[in-house]
Order: C-alpha cells, then sequence, then structure tokens
C-alpha cells in the first residue's frame, strides 16, 4: 500500500474522531452552543471521555477501513464502547428516550453515580477493539 493510501485512512479517522468529538460535544453541551442546555453539572471526566472517545472511535474507524478486507470483528465491541461512552458524558436526563423509559428520578438514582465506571468500561472497550484490530 503506497503513502498515499494510508494518507488516507489516517485523514478519515481524525475525521471522523473530529466529527464525534464536535457533535457529541454540542449534543451533550460540553461544547458551549445555544441549542442544547445541559441539566446536570459537568465535570472534568466527562471532558476526558469525550476527547479519549473521539481519539479511540477515529482510530478504530481509520484502522478498521485500512484492514478491513483481513478481519471482520470486532464491530460489536467498538459499537457497543460508542454507545456506552457517549451515555458515559451526556446528561442522563437531557436524554428524552431515557427519560420516557426509565423515568428522571431513576436515572439520577441509579445511573448518575455509575456514569463514570460506564465510560471507563467503554473506553476500554474501544481501545480494546482499536489493538485488536491493529494486531490482526
Amino acid at each position: 500500500m503506497n503513502m498515499n493510501q494510508k494518507l488516507k485512512y489516517v485523514l478519515l479517522g481524525l475525521g471522523t474522531g473530529l466529527l464525534f468529538f464536535v457533535v457529541s460535544g454540542i449534543i451533550t453541551s460540553l461544547l458551549p452552543n445555544s441549542f442544547f442546555t445541559r441539566m446536570t453539572p459537568i465535570n472534568t471526566l466527562d471532558y476526558i471521555f469525550l476527547a479519549s472517545s473521539s481519539i479511540l472511535l477515529g482510530a478504530y474507524v481509520g484502522v478498521h477501513y485500512y484492514k478491513k478486507n483481513t478481519i471482520k470483528k470486532c464491530d460489536t465491541i467498538a459499537t457497543t464502547g460508542g454507545i456506552g461512552s457517549f451515555f458515559a458524558f451526556a446528561c442522563p436526563i437531557c436524554n428524552k428516550l431515557l427519560v420516557f423509559v426509565f423515568g428522571a428520578t431513576t436515572l439520577m438514582t441509579y445511573f448518575e453515580p455509575y456514569r463514570p465506571i460506564l465510560g471507563f468500561v467503554s473506553n476500554g472497550l474501544l481501545a480494546g477493539a482499536v489493538w485488536w484490530r491493529i494486531k490482526r
């Protein structure tokens, strides 16, 4: 594979990571905007999970497309890690679907205290998926 093709996959990964960072940051109001208002306080871990998830998802997408003809596993792990990481830094009561299904009180009582654990586990899944893609 020549240098131009490798550069294409690096740029694809960087673009995906940046897009995830900006879109998720705006939706969760971690990046200040006038479209959404966050109802729970922001802490440092929210920013850490947003940044690390963006980097890991970008790396996974770049490596995935670089090696897409050689291995077809880890997509489920990466998807689970991506969704879990989004919930780790998102405001639980700002998500209308979660509030509809579980109720705001249930989310704040049973989900909010465990968001950091969800973030670490989700980023671990993403890191494992990236590592698995690189090693295979």
